[in-house]
Formats: C-alpha cells, sequence, structure tokens
C-alpha cells in the first residue's frame, strides 16, 4: 500500500502548493502617500454664503483625479433609464456647497468621516480592530489620495465627463459637523443642483446605531431623466503594510451569484503599459451575470454591496505604477451600478449571521473552500475552548489534543492494517517473483488472485492502511482553511515570539519542529516500500515543510502540535502492535510445541 501512500502524499503537497500560490502568494505591495488629515470641520455649506470655520482645500487637492480616465482609452456611456412616466421637473435652482468641509458619523461600531467634495467616504475606522500598527483599522485607503478618487465617488473611468465633474463638486450638507447615530438612526444627506446643465444629484447615507450596513439612496437626474448611478470603490482596503500581511492579503472581488462566487484577484490580473507612461499599466473589465451580493475584500475584512436589483452591474479598473520596479503600487477599483445597502465590516461569522436577513447568505463571503461545513463546525469547536482559554493559540492546542482523541480510532486502524501488511512482505514478494512478466495479462489476473486469496487468508484489508487516512482529509482539510482565513486568530497572540497567529512565525521555530516531527514520524510507521519509494517518503516532509514556512503560525501550531500528539499515538500503536505480535508468536511456537508431542 506504500505505492497508494505516496500518491495521498504527493496529491496534499500539491494541494499545500497549490493554496501558497493561489490565496496566500506574494502580492504586490500596495503603498501610499501619508494618511489625510480626517478631522471634522465645523460649519454648514449654503448654497453661496462660505462655512464659517471651513477650510478650503490646497489647489493640489481640490482636482484631483480629474484626468484619470485618460489612461483607459475604452469610453462608456452610461445609459439612460425611463422611469416609465412623465419627465421629472427640470431644475430651477443651484444648489452647491461654498467650500468643502468634513462630516463625521459615529455608531456604537464605527466612525465613518464624508467630505463634501464629491459626497464621498474618506474614512471609516472599525472600533473593535486594529491595524498592524496597533491603531484603530481604516476601511478607506489612504493611497485613495492618489487619485483623489474616495469610496461612493461616481466612477471617473467611463466617456461621461460629468461624472468626473461631480466628484470635484462640492455638495451641500445641512448635517453638522459631527453626528451620534441614535436608536432611531441617522441620515446624512448631500445635494447638488445645477440649472445650466439641468443635473441634480442627491447622496442619502443612513446608519443604525449597531450595525455595519449603511443604506444608501442615490438619485442622479439630467435633463428630467433618471440615470443609472455608477458608485465607485477602491482603491484598497484595510491599509495594512506589513510585507508579511500583503502576501495574505489577497484583495479581490466576490459576487455571489447563489449557487458561486464569481471571484477577480486584482494582484493576478494581467494589465497592459499605457501609450503615455510604460511604467503605468490598467486593465479593466465587467462581471457579466446578476449577483445577490458584490463584495470588494481581502482576507479578514469586506466591503458588501447588494447587488439584487436588476438593473446592478458591476465592473472593475486597476492601475499598476512600477515606478518602483522592487515594490510596485496598485490601485484597485470596484464600480457597482444601483448598488442596495452596503456593508462595511469584518469577514465574522457571528457578524455576518446578522445581516443574512439584507444580504443572502451573506458568509459566503468568507470562502472555506472544499469541506466548508466542517471548517464551520470546528471554528465553533476552537471558539467554544477560546470561551473557557482566553488565549487563543493555547485553545488551538487543545483543540488539536480533541480532535486526536476523536480521530484516533481511525489512526489505529490504520497502522494496524499497515503493520499487517509489512508483516506480509516476504509472502508478496514471493508471488510477484513468481509471475515476473507482469505485462501479461494473464499472468497479471493470475496473480492478482494469488494476492487476494492471501489476503482472504490472512484477514487483512490491502485498503485498511489508506482508507482511514482519507477520511481525516476533509478533517484536516477543513481545519487548514479555517485556521488561513478566520478573523478570530488576527492579531490573537501565543506565546514568546508568536505575537501574531495570523502571520508566519518570524524564526521559523514551529515549521522546522513540524518537519522534524514529520520525519521521526516517518520512521515510526510501518512502512513496506522500499528504494526511491522509500526516500521519497522522507523527502517529502522537507518539501511540505519549505512550502508551508511562511504561512500563518496558526496553522503550522496545529500541524507541530498535532505531530507532536500522533508521537505519542504512533508509540502506544507501535507498542501494542509489537505486543500483538509476540503473543501471536507464542501462541504459534506453543502449538508446534504441541504438534511435535502428539507425534512423539
Amino acid at each position: 500500500m506504500d505505492t497508494k501512500r505516496l500518491i495521498l502524499a504527493i496529491a496534499l503537497s500539491i494541494i499545500v502548493i497549490s493554496v501558497y500560490q493561489y490565496f496566500l502568494g506574494p502580492k504586490p505591495a500596495v503603498s501610499g502617500p501619508v494618511e489625510l488629515d480626517r478631522s471634522p470641520t465645523p460649519g454648514e455649506t449654503t448654497q453661496t454664503v462660505p462655512d464659517a470655520g471651513a477650510v478650503v482645500p490646497a489647489e493640489s487637492e481640490a482636482r484631483k483625479g480629474s484626468d484619470v480616465s485618460s489612461l483607459f482609452a475604452k469610453e462608456k456611456k452610461e445609459k439612460q433609464v425611463e422611469p416609465g412616466q412623465d419627465p421629472l421637473p427640470q431644475v430651477e435652482t443651484d444648489i452647491r456647497g461654498s467650500v468643502e468641509r468634513d462630516v463625521v458619523v459615529e455608531n456604537n461600531l464605527f466612525t465613518a468621516v464624508f467630505t463634501s467634495r464629491g459626497a464621498a467616504l474618506k474614512s471609516l475606522v472599525l472600533k473593535d480592530y486594529m491595524d498592524d500598527e496597533k491603531k484603530p483599522l481604516d476601511l478607506v485607503a489612504r493611497s485613495a489620495d492618489r487619485f483623489g478618487i474616495y469610496p461612493f465617488h461616481f466612477e471617473p473611468f467611463s466617456g461621461d465627463e460629468v461624472f468626473r465633474r461631480l466628484n470635484n463638486e462640492i455638495f451641500r450638507v445641512s448635517d453638522p459637523a459631527t453626528a451620534r447615530v441614535s436608536a432611531e438612526g441617522h441620515e446624512v444627506v448631500f445635494e447638488f443642483a445645477e440649472t445650466a446643465s439641468g443635473i441634480y444629484v442627491r447622496k442619502a447615507f443612513r446608519f443604525q446605531p449597531d450595525t455595519f450596513v449603511i443604506d444608501l439612496d442615490i438619485q442622479v437626474v439630467r435633463d428630467g431623466k433618471a440615470h443609472d448611478v455608477p458608485l465607485v470603490f477602491g482603491p484598497d482596503l484595510e491599509n495594512e503594510r506589513d510585507p508579511d500581511r500583503a502576501m495574505q492579503a489577497g484583495l479581490k472581488i466576490g459576487a455571489y451569484d447563489g449557487a458561486d462566487i464569481n471571484s477577480v484577484v486584482f494582484a493576478k490580473e494581467k494589465a497592459l503599459p499605457t501609450t503615455d507612461d510604460p511604467k503605468i499599466e490598467t486593465a479593466q473589465g465587467v462581471l457579466s451575470g446578476h449577483y445577490y451580493w458584490t463584495a470588494y475584500e481581502t482576507t479578514y475584512f469586506a466591503a458588501v454591496f447588494d447587488t439584487s436589483n436588476k438593473d446592478a452591474e458591476v465592473r472593475w479598473n486597476l492601475i499598476r505604477d512600477r515606478s518602483d520596479k522592487e515594490n510596485p503600487v496598485l490601485y484597485a477599483y470596484m464600480t457597482v451600478v444601483n448598488p442596495g445597502p452596503v456593508y462595511m465590516g469584518p469577514k465574522d461569522e457571528e457578524v455576518l449571521s446578522g445581516i443574512t436577513d439584507r444580504f443572502y447568505q451573506a458568509n459566503k463571503v468568507i470562502e472555506y473552500g472544499w469541506f466548508g461545513s466542517i471548517a464551520k463546525i470546528m471554528l465553533k469547536g476552537i471558539n467554544l475552548v477560546h470561551r473557557f482559554v482566553p488565549n487563543y493559540g493555547w485553545a488551538i492546542v487543545i483543540f488539536t489534543f480533541f480532535l486526536k482523541l476523536v480521530l484516533f480510532p481511525l489512526t489505529y486502524s490504520s497502522s494496524v492494517s499497515m503493520a499487517k501488511m509489512q508483516t506480509l512482505q516476504p509472502k508478496i514478494k514471493a508471488i510477484k517473483k513468481k509471475y515476473r512478466n507482469p505485462k501479461d495479462p494473464e499472468q497479471r489476473q493470475k496473480m492478482n488472485v494469488e494476492m487476494m486469496a492471501l489476503y482472504k487468508q490472512e484477514k487483512v484489508n490491502p485498503a485498511g492502511g489508506c482508507l482511514p487516512m482519507l477520511l481525516q482529509l476533509p478533517i484536516l482539510w477543513g481545519l487548514f482553511r479555517l485556521l488561513a482565513v478566520s478573523i478570530s486568530v488576527r492579531h490573537e497572540p501565543w506565546i514568546l515570539w508568536i505575537r501574531d497567529l495570523s502571520l508566519k512565525d518570524p524564526y521559523y521555530v514551529l515549521p522546522i519542529l513540524m518537519g522534524i516531527t514529520q520525519i521521526i514520524l516517518q520512521k515510526m510507521t510501518p512502512s513496506t516500500g522500499e528504494g526511491a519509494q522509500k526516500k521519497m517518503m522522507y523527502i517529502m516532509p522537507v518539501v511540505i515543510t519549505i512550502f508551508v514556512a511562511n504561512l500563518p503560525s496558526g496553522l503550522t501550531l496545529y500541524w507541530a502540535v498535532s505531530n507532536v500528539l500522533q508521537l505519542g499515538q504512533q508509540r502506544f500503536i507501535n507498542q501494542s502492535i509489537y505486543t500483538r505480535k509476540k503473543e501471536e508468536e507464542h501462541q504459534q511456537k506453543a502449538l508446534k510445541r504441541k504438534k511435535g508431542t502428539k507425534k512423539k
């Protein structure tokens, strides 16, 4: 059965390598300029009178992003949506603010800062989550300052100059500079109107005190006709700059159609150099189909838009700046046309389960991959242990111990079957030697018949060693994916040098321990392989160690602890098998002596 075990080991290695490269492989470092001053400015914007105490932005900031559409050769015109009724009233009065101002809205979970320039979101700081610098996590990218495009701006990449101009217009907002969301909720309304162009725009954002969901009500009316509303989100999420975490970030779009998730991983998209500057590369695309929701996401956080509206459309644009060859900068944007409400928060099972009434199967945004249901069960198990053990590292250790106890019957059965197969090797070799030409169909058939007769006589199941191992794979794979994507272990320490279970072991202690214990286990496990096959079984732990070295330390902690526990189990199993074998040999000798005495 060593051939099957070899195939299984190779398959597992391929899985590890594939997961590492596809989900956790190196991504371009996403960097940006220094964070904007997000302090709120008091005062109210009126139609013609400057706001008291408002700050006029510098000219360099006032018109950013006005020519970003020039990077994209293909122009798109927004289609007009006929409302199916008489034309809307014409714009009769200009409505605009005189100077740019910020509006701060705070609820129990986050603090949001809006700007009246384009009625966009400048900052959304989560209260219960920190970034890698131990500062409150801002989901709005600091790199947005490069092109002046912020979340909830209108898409600036199309050929419609009106939307690009609206992003630089000052909207009127009657909200106070700072507002606390009450139990009844709170709404911030931005308005702009221009009689000369016949344009009226209203952007309303409604908040509740205890949810990450923001309700959107966006209207664009031009010459008495309602237009589609293309809102942009980007160019990044989380603002993390740790090189170890950037490797895992996986900035992407995930669109759920009720059965599958259609993904666009920005770092993997091929971009072409622009004609003006070959160091600037661009790419764009459209997600065809109809989706319940579409998420702009990283491993641990997401902005999930309701796209269940029949008129909703999703497209994306990215800009890759290779001015610094060693550290290319990625600016990734998602455009959602006519979106519903948006969820901006953590990819946490408990939190997402609370919004499923508004976002169909919202927890699907956490992609556990194969055996996802098993991963969720194990997540509940680890969280249950964590209630009694406040350290997630020790919770993983204790859960691994319980998992080993559950799997022990399978492990024991597998080891016993392999030990029995090992004792039969001399007889198996004799049969193979008897039929020297296995390519001959007749000889091969006779050899198989004789081998099966041997297995039946010795009461050995040839699949007994591999089947229990295969049955363990769903559990092992589920736990593997769980620890790779669960926000529960983010920023959670274990002991001494392990300060974050979601990042790699900085000194590679756990991966090395895992590799050493894997080799020792290989020596202790009954084996029937020979020559190159046996050498390959010892090389595999080394290969796997190399590829898991940069995976989250929570994963390598589980693997190392599992191997240490397996060493104890294997010692017990080997002793049990050895004792049983001695007893059988003793019984056979006693039986022979008894037969010899009778003959005399």
